[in-house]
């Protein structure tokens, strides 16, 4: 049986983050998850500072804790595929999560 939640995001860069915020400000009841993998977080806008010699890569790291909305939930995991006629996200261990219909 999938875990299911309201809404799911794949990736936890600064797109995941801003919109799993956005949403909760507009309704702190929601139940969201971030699938994302990874323990840091990159502040990709800040690479084009990177590429100009203004910033070092590591400048723009931060742990993925420090930078997470504390009402979402981490699923510390990696996409395999998708299942959009079940409403399902399959990770790479083979279990399925979903979204409430």
């Amino acid at each position: 049986m999938a875990v299911v939640h309201q809404i799911l995001i794949v990736g936890g860069g600064a797109a995941g983050i801003a919109t799993a915020s956005s949403l909760l400000k507009r309704n702190s009841a929601l139940d969201i998850a971030i699938i994302e993998p990874s323990d840091t977080h990159y502040y990709q806008p800040g690479w084009t500072m990177v590429g100009g010699g203004v910033f070092k890569k590591e400048e723009t790291a931060r742990p993925m804790t420090a930078v997470w909305p504390k009402a979402v939930k981490r699923i510390k995991a990696a996409v395999a595929s998708f299942a959009p006629d079940r409403d399902q996200v399959i990770l790479a261990d083979g279990s399925p999560l979903a979204t409430k219909s």
